[in-house]
């Protein structure tokens, strides 16, 4: 006899006693393998009993204030025999009405980590920039845009924030500027094209030769992932890192060596960081921190509120009363410059801090500017927002306000106002380089999806409350491979093996193959690139990706279609410079233009451009090498103040997390799917994504002796409360992986997808 409990935040729901429950639980499927977050639920009815109608605030009644939100899945637990099995989500679909009374309200149970999808929800990593209680957000990172600054990050080991010297760094990638190295060339010299980083070693050569090599309008910076995920756990409060310390179990950590060094180019368009380096770049940066009440002004309708640096649009929620009606409230933003820098052009930005979503604006001079606010409901109530302002050249004592209009009981245009002004004058006086601005037009949730299918990760939240890792105020989802997933499956309180011979039905089962596809292809978002283009014509493949036949691997393979994992970043191939210590990369392809030199004023002659057309690539991952004390230095100038760097430090953008030993020690981790060539050995690295993180897998499903054999089972509670799906079912004497098991909870009556494993693959 088994009783089934199921809870809606901590409220128990009357349940029918013949009710079909059933949950489908899977790790990984074989028949999906790019999918993740797969566990879930179907629908299921439960009474309409009064408890119900309580706990669900009486639902089909649209007219009660401050009833329960359907848009959003709530907390749940479900016991079987008062033990729990499983923590998730609940979402109401809808309620079945009869004789205009409620009858039956159905729901969908969701695992926990399908949550995920609504945890990030929409958001953009622009909402990892700045929020409510951030410690962590990647505004941190913004920093001072000058020549000094910039070729400090350059050459030193970084921009050291949270105790990390290389939080930040300035990759040798150019969105716009052509390198190249040529130590022979002199200005006399037309094939001295501007973007020599050649440099004399000494003496006057240095203010004389090569003035042009890489300066800091070329280059963009790059985060270490560690922070963004960083950001990303306290915003969202979860944690993904419980035991940071062990490099082989949290794959976010920072002394996973396959993960520490990787990092995110802060890039979002093309061309240069300032964009074209005229009077369109709006490099010069003030947020208003604080805001002041105009209490001479004040409706006194809850309409607005402070929190620092955040406007709080709709204080209190709908049901306290005192709230605005959207259809008579304008919202604006009033910029009042000082007189001496009315023609200057401003750029407005209207940040919610909760989503990261913006509205932008630009004018010059005295300015109302309407923004918009979206219908607040409900728990959405309390919308936060910044005012950030940008200008094209310095502008001091800048008031900026921020007010409400709503109008007047009247049939005219009589408008009453709710207002606040910025604590003190904005001066934006510095140039600054602002990480919202720059950071990439990609989903949270596509951008880890993105990382889970690159590395083929799985996650599941730790529920247990006797797991050392579970934590009751900051869910842990546990982030590893999923060859050591199915390797930790000693340390279950199964020890790794579960007898089910008992429980199943031996009178028939099925027999399938476990060969869903003909093909695999792997693949980055398209770059053209020069350099990626060149390998193109030359290989008749894209660099990075990978194509897995199973035609290649057994012979006479037939069966079965094309799979593709296809991800969310873009992919650059970099250049080793000839005879130098110089590696760097090209976000640029396309047509290649060549400028005249200028040879009229012999003691300033103009070496002549040549550049191919910037391009604006999807989300670039790769790794941050440092090399310290080259020979070959680099020439990292400033044409505006004639200054000219000799660097020797610097950070190469890499595929591979480190250099090479020798020809037979590679690096030991590369995010190419295949094996490629290492652009700084010119040796071939093996240790390819799909060699270490897939491999293992997709040989061991696609072995031609493996089969998914389909059972049915009755199982007992005690085995559907402390079973894993990295748990090992034994069935007489063969070894079982699950691929996925649906139980019917009530009955206990389950369907289990196995896929029987050699002896090699057997965790002992």
């Amino acid at each position: 006899m088994r009783e089934i409990q199921l809870y809606v935040e901590d409220k128990r729901l009357d349940l029918y006693p013949d009710e079909t429950i059933q949950i489908k639980s899977t790790i990984q499927d074989v028949k999906d393998i790019s999918k993740v977050f797969t566990d879930y639920s179907q629908t299921f009815s439960i009474p309409a009993s009064s408890e119900n109608n309580k706990t669900f605030k009486h639902f089909y009644n649209h007219s009660i204030d401050g009833g329960f939100d359907a848009r959003i899945r709530h907390e749940a637990k479900i016991f079987i025999n008062s033990i729990l099995f499983k923590r998730g989500k609940v979402f109401l679909n809808g309620v079945d009405m009869r004789d205009g009374v409620p009858y039956n309200y159905k729901i969908t149970f969701f695992g926990n980590t399908v949550s995920l999808k609504d945890v990030f929800a929409d958001d953009k990593l622009i909402a990892l920039n700045d929020y409510t209680g951030q410690t962590k957000g990647l505004i941190n990172f913004d920093h001072e845009y000058s020549y000094n600054e910039v070729e400090s990050i350059f050459s030193g080991t970084g921009l050291n924030k949270f105790n990390d010297n290389s939080s930040l760094i300035y990759p040798l990638i150019t969105s716009k500027k052509r390198l190249f190295y040529n130590s022979n060339a002199d200005n006399d010299d037309p094939t001295n094209f501007d973007g020599n980083l050649s440099i004399p070693s000494s003496g006057n050569d240095i203010d004389q030769y090569h003035k042009r090599g890489v300066k800091p309008e070329d280059l963009k910076p790059a985060i270490k992932l560690v922070h963004i995920i960083n950001a990303i756990e306290e915003k969202y409060n979860i944690n993904f890192t419980p035991d940071s310390s062990a490099s082989t179990k949290d794959f976010f950590s920072d002394q996973n060596e396959a993960f520490s060094n990787l990092y995110l180019w802060i890039s979002n368009n093309s061309g240069n960081i300032t964009g074209s380096l005229g009077d369109d770049a709006y490099i010069y940066k003030a947020k208003v921190e604080s805001w002041t009440e105009d209490t001479a002004d004040d409706l006194d309708t809850n309409y607005l509120s402070t929190d620092g640096s955040e406007i709080v649009i709709g204080k209190y929620p709908i049901a306290t009363g005192g709230f605005f009606n959207f259809q008579k409230t304008k919202f604006f933003i009033r910029v009042i410059p000082n007189s001496s820098y009315s023609n200057v052009n401003y750029r407005i930005k209207f940040i919610s801090t909760d989503h990261g979503n913006i509205q932008t604006f630009e004018g010059s001079g005295y300015k109302d500017i309407s923004v918009s606010v979206p219908y607040i409901l409900g728990e959405d109530y309390g919308r936060r927002y910044t005012v950030e302002i940008y200008s094209q050249t310095p502008m001091e004592d800048t008031e900026i306000l921020f007010y409400v209009r709503e109008a007047g009981s009247g049939l005219g245009d009589t408008y009453d106002s709710d207002t606040y002004r910025s604590g003190a004058v904005i001066d934006t006086n510095i140039a600054k380089v602002s990480i919202a601005n720059q950071l990439p037009d990609i989903k949270v949730i596509d951008f880890i999806t993105g990382l889970f299918k690159m590395f083929n990760l799985t996650a599941y939240y730790i529920d247990d409350e006797t797991d050392p890792e579970y934590n009751a105020d900051t869910p842990v989802v546990k982030v590893i491979t999923l060859d050591d997933y199915f390797a930790d499956a000693v340390n279950n309180q199964s020890d790794g093996l579960i007898d089910i011979t008992k429980y199943i039905n031996t009178e028939a089962h099925q027999a399938n193959t476990s060969l869903p596809f003909s093909e695999i292809d792997f693949s980055f978002q398209k770059t053209e690139s020069s350099i990626n283009d060149n390998h193109l014509q030359l290989t008749g493949a894209s660099f990075g990706d990978s194509n897995v036949s199973m035609s290649n691997i057994y012979p006479d393979f037939f069966y079965g279609e094309k799979y593709e994992i296809k991800l969310p970043f873009s992919k650059l191939k970099y250049e080793r410079i000839l005879n130098t210590y110089i590696q760097w990369g090209y976000a640029a392809g396309g047509s290649f233009s060549s400028e005249d030199a200028d040879y009229s004023d012999l003691n300033d002659i103009v070496p002549p451009k040549g550049d191919y057309d910037s391009m604006n690539i999807k989300p670039l991952l790769f790794y941050g090498v440092r090399e310290t004390g080259i020979t070959s230095a680099i020439n990292f100038s400033d044409d505006s103040s004639a200054e000219v760097t000799r660097v020797t430090n610097y950070y190469r953008p890499s595929n591979t997390n480190e250099t090479a030993v020798d020809d037979e020690t590679p690096a030991s981790f590369s995010i190419n799917f295949d094996s490629e060539i290492d652009e700084w050995t010119g040796q071939e690295n093996l240790n390819s994504i799909f060699e270490l993180f897939y491999s293992k897998y997709i040989r061991s499903v696609f072995d031609l002796d493996k089969r998914i054999k389909i059972f049915e089972a009755y199982l007992p509670p005690s085995f559907l409360i402390k079973y894993k799906l990295n748990d090992q079912l034994k069935v007489h004497d063969t070894v079982y992986r699950i691929n996925s098991i649906t139980t019917n909870l009530t009955t206990g009556k389950s369907k289990l997808e196995l896929i029987n494993l050699n002896s090699e693959e057997i965790v002992e």
